[in-house]
């Protein structure tokens, strides 16, 4: 369990728990109830999107490939893999920070398990380090056991991301 402790500037900061590192603009809030799976990485409460803090999973349009070189449509198991993961189950989400969009980040657990960590363990997401090296192990051990995306070829989604971005200025 991460403790938030905010300085005198009103910066918070977490401690202990698998977040770690400065938390900035931290609205302290937590949200409970039924999840649904949007995304790989997003998941909504009660209408409220939020998206899982230090990991990205495949968007939208995203294909890989599995071990023996068919496509796959990555995005679309991802979101499964959250979605088996949530299942019936409440899902509680302690709100770290809002991005640039607006959009709420935060840690979300289902019956005490991390869905960012259970994602990136599952092969099913990277962490996302230049946010937070909370991740790092569990993408270590999907790696190592290639789980999931580490099974076959993929782009990290953020590559993939800057890559059509590119394509699309032609």
């Amino acid at each position: 369990m991460a403790i938030l402790l905010v300085g005198s500037t009103g910066t918070a900061y977490a401690q202990g728990g698998t977040t770690k590192g400065k938390v900035a603009n931290t609205p302290n809030e937590t949200l409970k109830g039924q999840g649904v799976s949007m995304e790989g990485d997003t998941l909504s409460i009660k209408g409220t999107p939020v998206r899982l803090m230090g990991i990205d999973a495949p968007d939208v349009g995203q294909k890989c490939r599995n071990r023996y070189g068919h496509e796959l449509d990555c995005f679309r198991i991802a979101t499964a893999v959250l979605a088996g993961l949530i299942k019936d189950q409440e899902v509680t989400c302690t709100i770290a920070e809002r991005d640039r969009n607006g959009q709420q980040l935060g840690e979300c657990r289902v019956l005490g398990v991390d869905l960012g960590a259970a994602m990136v363990a599952r092969g099913w997401a990277f962490a996302y380090r230049s946010l937070s090296p909370a991740y790092a192990s569990s993408e270590a051990f999907a790696q190592s056991r290639r789980l999931g995306l580490w099974a076959g070829q993929v782009e990290k989604p953020w590559q993939w991301r800057s890559r059509q971005q590119r394509e699309q200025a032609r």
